[in-house]
Formats: C-alpha cells, structure tokens, sequence
C-alpha cells in the first residue's frame, strides 16, 4: 500500500500553497545566493570599493580631521618665495634644519619628514641637518622601496625584487628610525594604506608614527602594566622614552612592548583588571587597544576626512618664518611634499573627493589621514567575510519575502522602504562606528532583482485574475463585449443604453419541467439541468449565438447581425437542430428525459445590460424576443419541435420546412406565418417529403375555408401518420370549432388560427 501526504496530492488548496510556498522559498535563496556568494568574489569587493563606498562617502560627506596632526607642506609656493629649484631634494638642507629647529621651539610630540635625503649635497648642511634631528630624538625620516621587475626566464610571470631605500647613513642615524610609504596604484582612487608591508618585512610610515605616538603618550603606564604583570620587559627597559629614544633600538623595543602588551591582552578581563590596577586613563586606554588590534591586519581602508588641505596644512616658508606660539604644541607634524611640486606631479593619487574638484592628492596628505585614522580607530572596517555573506543571503531572503505581498503598490513601496532603511543603517554604522557594510550588492543587485521577481510575479498573478475575470465574463457576456471592455471609457463599462441591431432569437422549453421538478430533489434538479445545458449552450456558442437569459428550463439565444443577414438567420436554424439531434443522445443515457421546443423569430432587437449597478443582465429586448416565447409554446399544441417565423427561413435553401400557417399568438394582435423547421434538405427522408407535400395540400384547402375537403385532408393525413402533431392539431380544430367561416367575395383571405380562443 502507498501513502501519500495529502499536501503533496491532488491540486487541493494545501497544495497549491505548498506549492507556492516552495517557489518562494527558492526564489529568496536564490536571491539570497546571487548577493552572498557574489561578496565572496574579486568582482563583489569590486563592486562595493568602487560604488558603495563611493556611495557612504557621499552620502556623509567631509567630516571633521584629527586636531593632533599638522602638515608642512613643501609646496611650489615656498620654492618660488626663497627662489629655490622646482625639485626639494635638491634644497640647500640647512632649510629643512632650520624648519626641524622652528618645529621643536613649540614642543611638538613628534616630527615626521617623509623626504628622502638619498646623497650628500654638501657636508657642512648634511651634518647641520642631521644634528637638528637627533637634538630632539623626536623625528622620524621616510624611506622608499625600490621595486625592479626582472626578465623572466621561460615564458612565465616575471619576478620582481623590493629593496628599501634610506636617506645617507648620517641623516638616517640621526632620526628615531626610518620607515617607506609605499601606496597602491591600480584602482581609480587610493582606498587602503599599508600598515605592514609584509613582502619587505616593515612597518609602513604612517603606523610607525602612530607606534611611537602610543609610546610617547603612554609609556610609564606601560611600565607600570609590565611590572604589575612580572614581565622581565619591565626591567629591561629603560625608566623613560627619551632614553629609549637614544639607544636607536626603537623599532625592535617597540614590537617587543606590543607583544608583552599582546600576550596579556588575550584575555580581555584579566587586560582590564591590569589597566584598572595600573590606573591607565581612558585617551590612553583606546590607543593601546587601537595599537594591539593593529597585529592582525596587513592593511587597512582609509576613512578620508576630505579633500586637499581638509588636514590642517602650514606652507613651508611659512613655518620657516615662524609660528604663533602653540601652533604646533603636542602634536604630530608631518612635512612632506605637496602635490604641486615637481616631484609629486606625476604621482596622479585620487581619493573618493578628489573627483569633485578634479585635484590629486599627495602622499604627505594620505599619510597624514592614515595616521589620523589609526589614532581615532576610524579606519574602515568592512564586516568579515562569513558575517557579508549571511547578511546578504539574509537581506535577499528578506526582500523576497515581500514578494508574497498581494498588492503590488504595497510589496514595491516596503521594498523601497526596506532599502531606504538598509541604507540609513549602513550610513549610520559608517558614521559612528566607521563600520563599512555592502551596499551596492544588496541596493543595486538584490533590490532590483526583488523588484522585478515582485514585477513578474504580480504580472503573473495579475494575468491569471484578467485570464479567470475573462472566462467568467465570457460565460456571461458575447466574446466581442468581453473584448471591447478594456477600450471603453470607465463611464461607457456596462453600459445600460443597449445598442439596436437586426437579429434573430431562439426560446426554449422542456416539455413537462413542473412535473420533473417536483419529482426530483433540488440538488438532483440542479445536476440534472447543469448537464443539459452542458449540452446546449456549447452548441449555440459554436454556431455564432450567445446565451442571453436563463429561466428555470427555459433559455433564449440571440444571433445579432446587421441588416437581414442571412449567414446569422441561417446559423440560427442549424443551432435549433443540432441541438435537438444532441439532445436526442442525450436523452437516451438520462432515466428523465428532457424533450425540448423550440421557437424562432428575427426581427429589430436591442442588446444590452439591462437593470442597475450591482444587478445588472446583459440580455436581448424586443419584440422578436417576445414572438420567438410565442412560437416556442405554439409547440405544445402544434405537437412540434422547432417552430420558426416566415422572417428567420426567407431565402433560406437548405432547410427542410413545414408550412404550418397564420396564428394569432397571445398577447399578438398580427397574424404570424410559422413554418416548422424539420431537418436541413440533405437530412429530410422520403417519408418527411411525403408527409410535407399532403400537409401542404390539406393546409391550403383549410386556407380556402373549404372545411369538409380540408377535414378529410388531415384525417387522412393522421391514418397515414398517426404521430403527425400539426395534422392531428388541425383536424381537432376543424372537429371541434363549431363556427368557421365561410369563404365569400368579402372574405377572400386565408384562414387564420387566434390560439388564445382555444377550447381543446
């Protein structure tokens, strides 16, 4: 025996929403997917480098630099002031002494000149320059790393070499120590700055600084942190950092303090009882933790302030000249070259603010906000990898779930506001905690593939509703007013005047219904008929008709056409008999059997919706709708099937008609020429043509007032056809009329029959 879950069988609503349910699911992991995997790749960091943090900058735009950092600038303008060369290596380097000595009269905490002194010019301004550096022991030189491609040696990549550059052994002596700068140059703006250049083995300049800035600021505390943690570094350092300065060990002390500090700080209750207990303040407890975080990272994304001169910028000459007092005092002076000296004009650096004002950036600039950064701990950090990807697939999987949202204005407008909130979140995590989340893969691919997933989807169900409003409507109205809905003005919809046209119109009736209802059960009733008219309303479709109007057992049909159009008159007539012979077939699986009349006439009608808003029925008024009832329930007494007026057969060559005579119907005060419609001329048999030709003999000796010769006729006619219902009417009517009139000069017209005065 198998068993199945009853939601997966069938096409039962638990399934159908199982089903939908299943689409969904797939479609925001789907979505989910394309944005976490795509975070994963080259092209996502791509992406998101150079549009959505393009897009956070923007959207906070400059913001307040660091107040602890100031930059000489060594500019065009200060070469053409003291008349020097357009290139400041080749400056006299008594003026740089001179600027080293200006500088350390406001006690900076450090000076740091990324200016490569890389040969001897002169001996006397090479020792004058190199005594204004170790005066102090608070200045720091830059270097540079030379890069040489070789030639490869069979057809492969070609190796490269790194050799690091220093200023002439005098100079470089002199200074606390020396470290290079080296910056990215392949994207379109400088995004992220070394802080350890690991293929050369060195700390980079501006986290160099930023090492001996901690160190200056917050060495007894470290001593004191040592000595309460028993290092053997506590002893072995000495009590201060000028004398650590002068031992020239700087750089190796320095990574040996940060991995004591390291070691201590893994764990993190035990690293805050040591900074409570050493009483470390809190300005000095964020550099320490800023410096130790920085082990695990070779780069870092910068957090631009602005554009050029956005850092506090002095020009050379004017540093030169003097200060106001205090101008420099405790802070970190950087002197470098502008981007409008000779030797920084092709170095071409742009950040994500220089494109506003088309203005490159010089190194000294980048240095400066790399070493701002790191003091603030404002550098970017993008979330890890693992965290992107769940929070992409997440977002996706979110937004898809909107898509369930029936109405369409409603999923777009929360969709657009999900990623306007989306977008504040990561504004407001990337102002106050420089924290840097995706933004182009979730707004510019994820959004708009929800978007059009949510567009398709409504598309989708929107075509499904008009395709089930179509079937239904076109169950209830003609196919052409089906299809002129959507080109008609919204106050012409449903229109109530109608609209006049020739037509021709088919009434029905079941022989003996009030009897069969009362037999059968309302619900075997309704069963019953919905087949029969499963028969019947197809058939009237497919012959050009329409279903107008419904009344228990009754139907009417109508065949609209212009002018007398004999196609629609004659489509009509070839309904009424293939609907009979169906019904026949019909009739013979049934144990109630529906024997059915028919009645047609043609005529002017006026088709249209008819009643008021909210009961309005779209139905065929006029008189030959009223005529064709008539003929249909002359059927009854005639003994007939399908009864039709002189109008519906003229001209019409393949039906098999009886001239059945003049009637007055009720409730009509002209009389009507009715014909009955037997069968089309192919399908008449011989015994039809018999009994047509001695019915036309009889009927017109009946309509010469000749009544003997007449009643003869008929009887005759009834021996021969004993199921003759016309014969046998009219017999009756010759045996039962008492009083008929006599044919006479003033009586010359044919015999007509006033159905309403009947007696039998």
């Amino acid at each position: 025996m198998i068993f199945t879950w009853p939601i997966l069988s069938g096409s039962s609503p638990l399934n159908r929403v199982f089903v939908k349910s299943s689409k969904l699911c797939l479609l925001s992991v789907a979505i989910g997917l394309v944005g976490a995997v795509l975070c994963l790749t080259p092209l996502g960091e791509t992406l998101e480098e150079e549009g959505g943090l393009a897009w956070l900058f923007a959207l906070r735009g400059e913001t307040a630099p660091p107040q602890d950092i100031v930059i000489i600038s060594v500019d065009q303008t200060s070469a053409d002031f003291f008349k020097l060369a357009d290139d400041p290596t080749d400056w006299p380097r008594e003026y740089y002494a001179q600027l080293i000595d200006q500088i350390n009269q406001q006690h900076p905490t450090l000076i740091a000149l990324n200016i490569f002194f890389g040969k001897p010019i002169n001996a006397i301004t090479d020792q004058q320059l190199a005594t204004a550096i170790a005066r102090d022991n608070n200045v720091i030189l830059g270097s540079y790393i030379k890069y040489k491609t070789l030639n490869p040696s069979s057809g492969g990549a070609a190796p490269s070499t790194e050799t690091l550059m220093e200023s002439i052994e005098l100079i470089n002596n002199a200074a606390l120590s020396a470290a290079p700068f080296p910056l990215p140059k392949g994207a379109s703006t400088v995004k992220q700055f070394w802080v350890d250049k690991e293929s050369a083995g060195l700390r980079t300049f501006p986290d160099f600084i930023f090492q001996c800035y901690v160190l200056k600021k917050a060495y007894p505390n470290l001593l004191t942190l040592l000595a309460i943690a028993q290092s053997p570094l506590a002893t072995q350092l000495p009590p201060s950092f000028a004398e650590l300065a002068k031992q020239h060990t700087l750089s190796e002390d320095l990574e040996k303090l940060r991995d004591a500090l390291a070691l201590q700080a893994t764990n993190p209750d035990h690293w805050q009882h040591l900074l409570n207990q050493a009483a470390v303040p809190a300005q000095q407890q964020r550099l320490l933790a800023a410096w130790l975080n920085l082990a695990d990272h070779k780069s870092l994304y910068y957090n631009h302030y602005g554009n050029v001169g956005k850092i506090t910028t002095i020009p050379f000459y004017q540093a030169l000249n003097g200060l106001p007092p205090d101008t420099l005092r405790d802070r970190i002076v950087l002197v470098g070259f502008s981007e409008s000296i000779e030797p920084e004009k092709a170095q071409g650096y742009y950040t994500v603010y220089s494109h506003a004002h088309n203005q490159t950036t010089s190194p000294i600039d980048l240095a400066a906000t790399a070493l701002g950064n790191l003091i603030d701990n404002t550098w970017l950090k993008p979330l890890r990898s693992a965290y992107q990807f769940l929070l992409l697939l997440g977002w996706g999987m979110l937004l898809s779930a909107y898509c369930v949202i029936r109405s369409y204005r409603l999923a777009i407008t929360v969709i657009l506001a999900s990623g306007a909130a989306y977008t504040y979140f990561a504004y407001y995590e990337f102002v106050t905690a420089a924290i840097w989340l995706p933004l182009t893969i979730p707004l510019a691919l994820q959004m708009p593939l929800v978007l059009t997933a949510a567009s398709v989807i409504h598309f989708r169900h929107t075509n499904r509703t008009k395709t089930k409003m179509q079937l239904a409507l076109h169950k209830l109205l003609p196919k052409e007013v089906v299809d002129n809905i959507p080109h008609q003005p919204d106050t012409m919809i449903m229109d109530t005047s109608g609209k006049l046209t020739q037509g021709v119109c088919l009434a029905t009736d079941v022989c003996d219904y009030t009897q069969l209802s009362e037999a059968l059960k309302p619900k075997a009733l309704i069963d019953l008929m919905n087949a029969y008219y499963q028969t019947v309303f197809p058939l009237v479709n497919q012959h050009g008709g329409f279903v107008t109007d419904l009344a228990g057992d009754g139907m009417y049909a109508v065949w609209a056409h212009t002018d007398h159009n004999q196609q629609a008159r004659s489509n009509a007539c070839q309904a009424a008999l293939t609907i009979k012979q169906n019904l026949a077939a019909f009739n013979q699986d049934q144990p109630y059997p529906l024997i059915t009349r028919f009645g047609l006439a043609c005529g002017e009608i006026s088709i249209g919706h008819t009643g008021f808003t909210g009961r309005l029925i779209y139905r065929a008024i006029g008189d030959p709708v009223n005529t064709a009832s008539r003929i249909e329930a002359l059927n009854k007494q005639l003994g007939t099937h399908i009864l039709v007026n002189a109008a519906v057969i003229a001209d019409l060559d393949d039906f098999f008609l009886r001239d059945v005579g003049l009637f007055i119907l009720k409730g009509k005060a002209k009389p009507v020429h009715i014909f009955e419609l037997m069968a089309t001329q192919q399908q008449a048999s011989d015994r039809d043509r018999a009994l047509t030709a001695a019915f036309a003999k009889a009927l017109a000796l009946f309509q010469d007032h000749q009544w003997l010769p007449a009643r003869q006729a008929f009887s005759k006619i009834t021996e021969q056809f004993p199921n003759d219902g016309p014969s046998g009417f009219f017999l009756r009517y010759l045996e039962n009329t008492t009083k008929l009139p006599e044919k006479s000069v003033d009586n010359q017209l044919p015999m007509i029959i006033n159905v309403t005065t009947l007696s039998f």
